[in-house]
């Protein structure tokens, strides 16, 4: 593959002398976040990080073939090469910043990564030190993910927790819940009001069992959708794929700030 060519920079017409590149192979532009998807029969509802209407951005795409739920959650070492072969695509498309569409391709944040020359964030997860960093010392972080028992620290750790941070989190998973299980099952057919009253019940026990929470962390991509929800709800900060896109996507992003002085 040749050398990625970046244009990073606010464009602007008018500037004066500024040459912009082409990477060779790279037939578009404009999409400045990139996503890796797996490949799976979910209904994306929008607020889901594979729902092109969540963003005010436009945002890339790109299925990895051979990936599934099981491989994923597990943390497949095989699937690697797969990995690095799609982030150095969208590099080549022309992203500033890749991601992916479950919070379980943090088990390959560090080997992605280390691949690309652009920043990659691969799950909601990589959140949890700076979340840390705005609580009291005896709070914690409630994380609600898709698969609790494949949400370990080992996955923590590829995210760049400690272990300290990893015991300060509160883990429940959405997996034994019945409109929930249609997600994992890959059915392609599910009530989107169900699953945010699963949610929201989820939390609720959560919170009860652990009145010390003092932020929600949405581990899978599904549940941003009921992020609102459960901020009504329950009063508490609210992170996400989305708050961590977002972010991102504003620091590589830049545009000049205009006004009158």
């Amino acid at each position: 593959m040749s050398k990625v060519e970046r244009n990073y920079g606010f464009f602007n017409p008018y500037d004066a002398d500024r040459i912009y590149h082409n990477t060779e192979g790279q037939y578009m532009a404009g999409a400045s976040i990139g996503i890796m998807q797996l490949t799976c029969r979910v209904l994306f509802f929008p607020g889901n990080v594979s729902n092109a209407t969540t963003y005010d951005f436009p945002v890339r795409f790109l299925p990895v073939d051979g990936t599934d739920q099981v491989n994923i959650h597990a943390g497949d070492r095989n699937l690697v090469p797969l990995l690095i072969k799609a982030a150095k695509q969208l590099e080549v498309d022309g992203c500033r910043a890749i991601f992916a569409n479950c919070g379980y391709y943090g088990h390959f944040q560090k080997d992605v990564s280390e691949a690309v020359d652009v920043p990659v964030y691969l799950s909601a997860c990589v959140q949890i030190p700076w979340i840390f960093a705005g609580l009291k010392k005896n709070q914690k972080i409630g994380v609600l993910c898709g698969d609790a028992p494949n949400l370990k620290w080992d996955l923590f750790e590829a995210c760049g927790c400690t272990k300290e941070q990893f015991d300060r989190c509160v883990v429940v998973g959405m997996e034994d819940c019945k409109e929930f299980r249609n997600i994992l099952d890959d059915t392609g057919a599910m009530n989107c009001t169900a699953i945010g009253k699963e949610v929201v019940e989820k939390t609720r026990k959560m919170l009860e069992e652990n009145p010390d929470v003092g932020a929600l962390l949405l581990e899978c991509t599904d549940l941003p959708p009921y992020a609102a929800w459960l901020q009504s709800e329950f009063n508490l900060p609210v992170f996400d794929a989305i708050t961590l896109i977002n972010y991102i996507h504003s620091t590589v992003c830049q545009k000049p700030y205009y006004g009158y002085m």
